[in-house]
């Protein structure tokens, strides 16, 4: 069963990823290397994020990234700049991704107010975690790039990071109260 649904969602996925490239085509040169950046960043967004982020079109020209889409979550839109900056080969990232309830109803107020305490409750908790990190892990916590959306946190590591410590650190992130999910990249 597992395998199954593995292989649909790998379809589906190659098949978005195909119609992403197409769409880029006409945006950006046709140069082999814009369409291994767009490929790439579209396959990051995906692993990383899952299926929200199927709705978000990338475009590529010289390492200039442009992502372009509505989400349902806050976290797909506000962690898809992280994510594609890990790619090899971006430059810049324009994140022009929209919440699909604001294009729907851009002016409900509780909306707003609703993404105003979520943004607080998400600072508080990076706030924290990059406290426990560098008591846990003294100069190390320094280094480790953290970002924080409706309880997704993302970690963002330099390429020397070693390997024991990266492990760490997504084991005190997952650990802590309020993350449901942790997600690891590299500097690019």
């Amino acid at each position: 069963m597992k395998m199954k649904t593995f292989v649909t969602i790998a379809l589906v996925g190659i098949a978005l990823i195909g119609a992403t490239a197409a769409q880029a085509s006409t945006k950006a040169p046709n140069t082999q290397a814009d369409w291994t950046t767009t490929l790439n960043v579209k396959l990051a967004l995906l692993e990383k994020l899952g299926t929200d982020s199927l709705h978000v079109d990338v475009s590529s020209l010289g390492g200039e990234v442009t992502l372009v889409g509505t989400v349902d979550k806050r976290e797909t839109m506000e962690l898809a700049s992280t994510v594609a900056k890990s790619v090899a080969g971006v430059v810049d990232v324009e994140n022009e991704i929209r919440l699909e309830a604001n294009v729907a109803n851009p002016s409900k107020p509780a909306a707003v107010a609703g993404e105003v305490d979520a943004e607080v409750k998400d600072a508080v908790l990076e706030t924290r975690l990059r406290l426990v990190l560098i008591d846990k892990m003294g100069g190390d916590g320094f280094k480790i790039g953290t970002d924080v959306a409706s309880g997704v946190v993302t970690l963002t590591f330099d390429h020397g990071f070693m390997s024991d410590r990266r492990k760490q650190a997504v084991a005190i992130a997952t650990g802590m109260t309020g993350v449901s999910k942790v997600v690891a990249v590299d500097k690019t």
